[in-house]
């Protein structure tokens, strides 16, 4: 890796100080010119911080739990005050191995990828040790993730988080969600951004600490996350467009009543009442879509 003058790894990492000597050991043995390795302690409770000073890294913490997206976002705000031409982040809980890191480097490295992410459904060895629950809600996620992206930027796993970016892509990344929507979210930033995103095979390691229960807490934080991204970064699709449908189904359902009305001279005051309903939601979803869609275009101007 001769051509990167600095390489930051990030090891992110809560309550699994048993865990982050061996990692930093390991990616301090990559043979690179300039590299420093950074633990993100997101308010361990257990000696993840005093481990890892130990072991050599930078430590940035937290003075409590703020969630995976926060730790991310601590990172990219690291990283862009810095020199890093290179930052790779892998989760602290001993289930990336360092020693792939030049292989998800490596499609950066070479300028084939802005943002290069190390996934489980690559090799069907390794598709086969990840546990049937998570591989399936995996699964699902990775296609709503994939739902949101243009045509062509499709990712087999989109929970991975072991990826790598390039400095192009550290100054346009910015990570807001707090929680794990956040792997979604950069993906999302980067394909609206253009930036080119690659795929590498990687192995992981299951030690049985997951939980069927995390799990399901872990999708579901990742869908409502999705959903709170698509009206605050597409409030006309995601609140213009249902509104509009709602206001026409009203104003089908009006005419029904209407016709009815003409024909018998009886006016259909069930019908009536779910024509005005749908008339009223409707309106108020469309104006709301306008409304925010404005304000986040105002905003963003005036940044």
């Amino acid at each position: 890796m001769s051509d990167a003058r600095l390489a930051s790894i990030v090891i992110v990492n809560y309550n699994y100080a048993r865990f982050v000597g061996a990692a930093i050991d390991s990616a301090l043995a990559q043979s690179w010119p300039r590299i420093e390795v950074i633990v993100v302690d997101d308010g361990s409770t257990d000696r993840t911080a005093e481990v890892a000073q130990l072991a050599g890294a930078k430590v940035i913490q937290h003075d409590s739990n703020r969630g995976y997206g926060s730790a991310l976002r601590s990172i990219f705000n690291y990283a862009r005050e810095s020199s890093a031409d290179l930052l790779v982040i892998l989760d602290g809980d001993g289930q990336h191995d360092p020693t792939a890191i030049p292989d998800v480097v490596r499609p950066v490295q070479q300028g084939m990828a802005d943002m290069s992410i190390g996934s489980r459904f690559l090799k069907g060895q390794t598709s086969s040790r990840v546990p049937r629950f998570r591989h399936f809600g995996i699964g699902v996620l990775t296609r709503l993730t994939n739902l949101g992206s243009r045509k062509g930027a499709k990712v087999r796993d989109a929970q991975s988080g072991f990826r790598a970016y390039s400095r192009k892509a550290i100054e346009m990344l910015d990570p807001h969600d707090t929680d794990m929507g956040a792997s979604t979210e950069i993906i999302w930033d980067a394909n609206k951004h253009g930036l080119r995103i690659v795929e590498v095979p990687i192995d992981v390691t299951y030690d049985g600490n997951g939980s069927t229960k995390g799990a399901l807490r872990h999708g579901l934080s990742v869908i409502g996350s999705m959903l709170v991204y698509v009206e605050t970064k597409h409030a006309l699709l995601a609140f213009g467009v249902p509104g509009l449908a709602i206001l026409g189904s009203g104003f089908a359902v009006g005419a029904f009543v209407a016709q009815g009305y003409y024909s018998t001279r009886e006016l259909a005051i069930g019908l009536a009442l779910v024509t005005l309903l749908l008339v009223i939601l409707g309106t108020l979803l469309l104006f709301s879509g306008i409304i925010l869609h404005a304000v986040i275009n105002a905003n963003k101007r005036s940044r």
